[in-house]
């Protein structure tokens, strides 16, 4: 027998030994699918009799799934891989997989396949559909088969919407930077204003009290010494310049305890306002008796501030419900109610009332709706009440 002859018939029992192992693999359900060389390229065979229960599982799920040759052809595709390539499922099984990859991806998708045969690996990479859209995709690549017939299965997750979210995350945390650094300016101009404002009050206590002081002794002199010795209208002269001194200190000593409401304030601590209540009812005693007053409250919580701003406060509020009255004897109820995590106050009267146009400018600076010969004072009390109030949240 010829050399050429045993050659030849060494090659034939070789693939019939291959033919042998492939019908066991058939029959023992160790092949989905079965890649046969044509004249047209490579064909893709599935098997029908190894639809295993996994099957089910893989398409349902909303990841896409594939199984790979060791040459990098697509032996099993699910659906939601076929949708994600935006492909029908006939076209994609059979394919190569990096027909379907970016050509900047090629090299990871190349050292996957790679790292998948030692171990597991994972990436990120860039699809192409048939359509031409750039989807940006993770892909987790594990080993499958055997020493015979190695392949890679495949796991491929859409990440649009995570990449979305992290571009929204990252737009909301730039913003909130932004936020931020503007709301740290912002308190350092309320620091450098506050400090003006303290340093204008210590020069309007000092440079503009001594003058007037120095008026207001003058002036008492003149009383002393001249009250009744010239004419009646002498007498109302001086009368008329004291009681502008003492108008000025007044408003002088106001406009401090405004403008120091910000910086000369203490720290914020548990306050019982129901004892506060009760202090500013008995600094208000004359006022209340005078006017026979009946002031009450509800049953009043506990809250966080500065117990020396909360006692003034409920003192204007209170003093001011009392002066503004109607003929009928005054009656002023406090309430509190809790909304969310602030405390609404409230101080309800009987008194003549405010319009609604006139309800924003009682609250400035010097501000008056009436007449200071009907109802006295120099219209601080709600100015102050205001910044107390802003000062506490």
């Amino acid at each position: 027998m010829s050399a050429n002859l045993k050659t030849e018939i060494l090659r034939l029992r070789a693939r019939l030994a291959a033919a042998e192992e492939a019908l066991r693999a058939v029959r023992a359900g160790e092949v989905d699918a079965v890649l046969v060389p044509g004249p047209d390229g490579q064909q893709v065979f599935t098997l029908q009799g190894a639809d295993h229960a996994y099957r089910v599982f893989l398409e349902q799920m909303q990841d896409g799934a594939a199984a790979l040759d060791a040459s990098g052809a697509i032996l099993y595709a699910n659906r939601r891989l076929a949708e994600m390539l935006e492909a029908p499922l006939e076209t994609v099984i059979g394919s190569e997989m990096i027909r379907w990859i970016e050509p900047g991806s090629h090299p990871q998708l190349r050292a996957l396949i790679e790292k998948a045969a030692l171990r597991g690996a994972r990436a990120e990479l860039v699809i192409q559909t048939s359509h031409g859209r750039r989807l940006p995709v993770a892909v987790s690549a594990s080993a499958s088969g055997g020493a015979a017939t190695p392949g890679v299965c495949l796991v491929v997750t859409d990440l649009t919407e995570p990449r979305q979210r992290e571009e929204e995350l990252r737009r909301q945390t730039e913003l909130f930077q932004q936020a931020q650094r503007e709301l740290a300016r912002q308190a350092a101009e309320l620091a450098r204003s506050n400090a003006e404002l303290d340093q204008f009050a210590t020069i309007v206590a000092h440079d503009l009290q001594e003058p007037l002081r120095m008026v207001s002794t003058y002036c008492r002199l003149l009383e002393r010494r001249y009250l009744g010795a010239l004419d009646e209208k002498a007498d109302r002269f001086i009368a008329r310049a004291l009681e502008g001194v003492e108008r000025m200190q007044r408003m002088i000593d106001g406009l401090l305890e405004y403008s120091r409401v910000s910086t000369r304030g203490s720290a914020p601590a548990p306050v019982d306002c129901r004892a506060i209540f009760r202090q500013a009812c008995a600094d208000l005693r004359n006022l209340i008796a005078a006017n026979g007053a009946r002031v009450s409250c509800d049953d009043l919580p506990t809250v966080p501030a500065d117990e020396t701003q909360l006692l003034r406060l409920f003192e204007n509020l209170i003093s001011n419900a009392i002066k503004f009255r109607s003929t009928a004897p005054p009656e002023v109820h406090v309430t509190a109610r809790q909304l969310e995590r602030e405390w609404v106050f409230a101080v309800r009267d009987n008194g003549i009332g405010i319009q609604a146009p006139d309800c924003e400018r009682i609250f400035g600076v010097f501000a008056r709706l009436h007449p200071r010969s009907a109802y006295p004072g120099e219209g601080l009390g709600l100015a102050i009440a205001r910044r107390i109030v802003e000062r506490h949240g």
